[in-house]
């Protein structure tokens, strides 16, 4: 890994985890925060509307079930056809655990929801959005690994697409009204965290079982 994208990774790292602790240290001190006053009632202007049932469609594609799949699949596609079985564990335990740690970010807090919706998967505590944490680790795991099998001109377009959808995931929990925005900033953070954890951990296991040399993406 070159030095400007060791510096990348620090620096990204370094940010993440910055704002990570002050939006968990601002929802353990404050019941609800400034932002989250500013901006938690509008959500209810949208029920009943076209918008409120698209993200209720949308806040699927975020959901413990298909991000299960999506990366039981692609973690299949790395071991079978490119013999990645690192990068195929990787992807495995990137959902997997990223599920187990956002639980326990969760218990840390325990932040109560604005609204318990079960059919949205909008039970227990809230703080920080596991549909935005998780979904930021496996679309994030993914398009890292397509980047080493895309074509220059389609990486661009496969990272904004991701970006654009996990972005998405997020805003539907705050439109159906299961989260607050700082929960979503905060799956954002902690999904950034662990995501940039399981690519360095990745680059350090290829480097020590000498699979391939160590890229610089």
């Amino acid at each position: 890994m070159e030095l400007p994208h060791k510096k990348r990774y620090i620096l990204l790292f370094t940010i993440s985890i910055i704002l990570a602790f002050l939006l968990m240290m601002d929802v353990r001190l404050h019941p609800v925060p400034l932002l989250d006053q500013w901006t938690s009632s509008y959500p209810a202007t949208l029920e009943g509307t076209f918008w409120y049932d698209l993200f209720r469609w949308i806040t699927e594609l975020g959901s413990s079930t298909v991000l299960s799949v999506l990366a039981f699949v692609f973690g299949l596609f790395l071991a079978i056809k490119r013999k990645d079985l690192i990068g195929a564990g990787i992807v495995f335990t990137a959902t997997a655990l990223g599920y187990q740690f956002n639980f326990l970010i969760k218990k840390m807090v325990q932040r109560e929801r604005p609204t318990i919706l079960a059919f949205v998967d909008g039970e227990g505590f809230s703080f920080p959005s596991g549909h935005s944490m998780v979904s930021f680790i496996t679309y994030g795991i993914i398009v890292y690994f397509l980047w080493k099998y895309l074509k220059q001109r389609l990486r661009f377009t496969i990272t904004v697409v991701a970006g654009f959808l996990v972005l998405l995931i997020g805003l539907s929990r705050y439109v159906l009204r299961v989260h607050y925005v700082t929960d979503i900033l905060g799956g954002y953070s902690f999904g950034l965290i662990f995501l940039i954890i399981w690519i360095l951990l990745y680059k350090w296991l290829q480097y020590k079982f000498g699979r391939e040399k160590v890229r610089s993406y």
